[in-house]
């Protein structure tokens, strides 16, 4: 990856498409050189981790529908 410091941008050498099912999420690579703003750099080489940190806050919100869904898996 480089940085080119004049224009706040960053040289990627890909990026995910994200395909959104009714059971699951896709995360594809797609290799290809682009500029990215700096502040986007994040979403594109990890687009889940918004998805992820938001689980991560619901799951804190309800533990109960957690300790549920593991005694059901016994």
């Amino acid at each position: 990856m480089l940085t080119t410091k004049e224009t706040g941008k960053e040289h990627v050498e890909g990026h995910y498409e994200v395909t959104e099912t009714p059971w699951a999420t896709d995360y594809a690579w797609v290799p290809g050189g682009e500029e990215v703003e700096r502040w986007r750099l994040g979403e594109v080489l990890r687009p889940w981790h918004a998805a992820f940190a938001e689980w991560q806050k619901e799951e804190h919100r309800h533990p109960e529908e957690q300790a549920r869904m593991e005694m059901e898996g016994l």
